[in-house]
């Protein structure tokens, strides 16, 4: 296990600072101090030597958010928490979410890879959010759940994506703040007139109809 651990540790040096495409199994071998050979009888493949790099960052953050998650009630509270969670990734791993976006999703064996499934955890906290949200009346029953979670993810990536290389710093609470108030008005069904007050309003619109029709007969009375 000691041996394997250095070896991930050197691997995911090694793919922080080349890439995927550029590391080598026999590079990450010479660093750790053994023959290539005793790196493959752990990992089969580099492949999977990057999966095990990526779940690294992915199991203890999916346990972070479910412990803070399980105490968060409200829509607005759990989505911005989710929201917030998520910029401070790219934040806080900006080499790896680089390797995520740029070398893994792209693959096409992505989708029957462990990270495809770690990434389905990582994301249905924001549909359990949606889903608890619909069933206690606080959004709209008609929301495209897959939908949203493709929009709230999809454009926190975009929005990081420059920061990731180093294109300009983002402030992380202000951004949440921003985010979760976008997303929640698209969420809020627009408030429906009561049946009083559509009572009152008819009442009132009667009234100045009546006001209206008095000025006009005293009107023509003056006139006359």
């Amino acid at each position: 296990m000691r041996r394997a651990q250095e070896i991930l540790g050197a691997a995911r040096q090694i793919f922080l600072e080349k890439g995927f495409g550029g590391a080598s199994v026999s590079e990450i071998a010479a660093k750790v101090g053994v023959v290539e050979g005793l790196v493959y009888s752990y990992y089969p493949t580099k492949r999977d030597l990057l999966n095990d790099v990526l779940c690294a960052m992915y199991v203890p953050l999916i346990r972070d958010i479910e412990e803070s998650f399980s105490r968060i009630q409200g829509v607005r509270s759990r989505l911005r928490f989710l929201i917030w969670r998520h910029l401070r990734v790219f934040v806080e791993e900006p080499g790896l979410s680089r390797l995520v976006l740029h070398e893994v999703r792209t693959g096409p064996e992505y989708f029957q890879s462990v990270l495809h499934d770690l990434h389905v955890r990582y994301t249905t906290f924001l549909v359990r959010t949606l889903q608890e949200a619909i069933e206690q009346g606080e959004i709209r029953t008609d929301i495209d759940i897959e939908l949203l979670r493709s929009m709230v993810y999809g454009g926190i990536e975009h929005r990081m994506w420059g920061t990731l290389f180093g294109r300009g710093a983002v402030d992380i609470e202000s951004t949440a703040d921003q985010y979760t108030q976008i997303v929640l008005g698209s969420l809020i069904s627009t408030p429906q007139v009561s049946a009083t007050m559509a009572g009152e309003s008819a009442n009132m619109a009667q009234l100045l109809q009546e006001t209206r029709d008095r000025l006009d007969r005293m009107a023509q009375l003056v006139s006359k």
